[in-house]
């Protein structure tokens, strides 16, 4: 069943910003938060045209830190901005993506206090949803907080971010391609428990659009903008009805956020998560191709059930690398051993399951990964894991992809593929390689 939707009011395209005043709805004092980014209207400081929207109001600027301007979405910074935000009526907040994951779970511990999100690139779809991204002993975790009362997507300020940023949207939406198979089959299986086409049409049936509307946006077209975040706000939509953000995160946001964990472990910034997501997307449709030809195309495929003092083992030696102290180790096992208890509870149905029958299943929505690289390598995205800015080392690539299915409960297409025999380091290489024969991969 789906859940309500708590976003009440959107104002997308061109003078949105001016809806401000009518959805802050206070005459009491308003926290504006924020983060060091530089961020504007046409020629006009965003900040300032913000707060001339809330003249004759209280307004309080609380500016988030961060290594050159980036923030992280840890406890330490979220107290902060809990601290600075109690004695608000309401929160504007004005950012990209973490920073609207940090006001979405401001407004939730302090009770529900009303919350407009000005969004200021077409970067992520998580700007309308009731779930934030927030790091927890150093591992991405995505975590029930609290829908925005409002949502502003002004023209005029998407087009003044960077274009890199405004792309990174296209790939995060790019997920929609791969991330419904991912959730379809775990339903398949007895691995979640829901599937709802209806949450995954909500965007998947712009992809088409979107995928045509890259080249514009990356030139700065406004009408552009405004249709891709439209896209956005639908994807986020699909995440908060559907309780889950199985529609538009599966196995391609694990290798993106495993990468983002082990470069903010050494102190630094990854490329834009979106940016990632696009490119992992295009490895994760290669494996999907895999799957479905070494495993789900065969009658009885030969499956293994781990215990767990076995998997134990491997989860913490995965993350070990990256943080010796072992809490994130422990974080991830904490989950997947989750994951590992149902899919060993499932033994005698998964063993006699056909698969053929899953493979029909998945078919339609499975993506072919060439479109999807030509459609990114088209709008200027990067396909690439080198192509990122910053580029992704080849061995942190090549972690990343062998233990994304270790950091977390969602099952995905390479938990399949792990447990089937088929996702070791060979297969790593044989996804690389098959994505570079399209242009995408290394």
């Amino acid at each position: 069943m789906l859940k309500p939707i708590g976003l009440r009011a959107v104002a997308a395209g061109r003078d949105a910003l001016d809806q401000l005043p009518r959805l802050v709805t206070t005459r009491g004092s308003v926290a504006v938060l924020t983060d060091m980014v530089p961020k504007r209207r046409g020629r006009s400081e965003l900040l300032d045209e913000v707060e001339r929207r809330l003249a004759g109001l209280e307004t309080a600027r609380v500016v988030l830190g961060g290594r050159e301007g980036r923030v992280h979405a840890d406890e330490v910074t979220l107290a902060a901005a809990v601290e600075q935000c109690v004695r608000a009526s309401c929160l504007v907040t004005v950012g990209s993506g973490t920073v609207a994951d940090i006001g979405k779970a401001v407004s939730a511990r302090l009770g529900g206090l009303r919350h407009v999100v000005v969004q200021t690139a077409t970067s992520v779809n998580g700007f309308a949803d009731d779930q934030s991204v927030l790091l927890v002993n150093g591992v991405k975790r995505t975590t029930p907080t609290r829908w925005p009362d409002a949502l502003i997507a002004d023209a005029d300020v998407l087009v003044c971010a960077p274009p890199p940023l405004n792309l990174a949207g296209v790939g995060d939406l790019l997920a929609m391609f791969t991330a419904p198979a991912d959730w379809r089959l775990a339903h398949l299986l007895g691995m979640a428990d829901s599937y709802s086409p209806t949450a995954v049409s909500l965007a998947r049936r712009h992809g088409p659009r979107v995928l045509a509307l890259a080249p514009r946006l990356a030139a700065g077209d406004p009408d552009a903008a405004t249709e891709i975040a439209n896209v956005l706000t639908l994807s986020g939509i699909s995440m908060g009805v559907a309780g889950t953000t199985a529609p538009a995160s599966g196995m391609e946001h694990t290798v993106s956020h495993m990468i983002e964990m082990a470069m903010n472990r050494t102190g630094r910034d990854s490329a834009y998560h979106g940016a990632q997501v696009g490119v992992s997307t295009i490895v994760a449709a290669v494996l999907w191709s895999r799957v479905r030809e070494r495993v789900l195309g065969r009658a009885r495929p030969h499956l293994r059930f781990p215990a767990e003092d076995e998997m134990a083992g491997t989860v913490r030696e995965a993350f070990s690398s990256i943080d010796p102290s072992g809490e994130m180790g422990e974080e991830c096992w904490r989950l997947f051993a989750k994951k590992l208890r149902r899919w060993n509870a499932a033994r005698a149905s998964l063993e006699e399951q056909d698969w053929r029958a899953v493979d029909i299943a998945i078919a339609d929505v499975v993506a072919d990964p060439a479109e999807l690289a030509a459609s990114l390598s088209s709008a200027g995205a990067p396909t690439r894991f080198s192509q990122l800015d910053p580029p992704v080392a080849a061995d942190l690539v090549r972690w990343a992809l062998a233990g994304c299915h270790l950091m977390r409960d969602r099952f995905t297409v390479a938990d399949l593929a792990f447990f089937a025999g088929e996702w070791g380091a060979r297969d790593v290489d044989a996804a690389l390689d098959g994505a570079a024969s399209i242009g995408g991969g290394m």
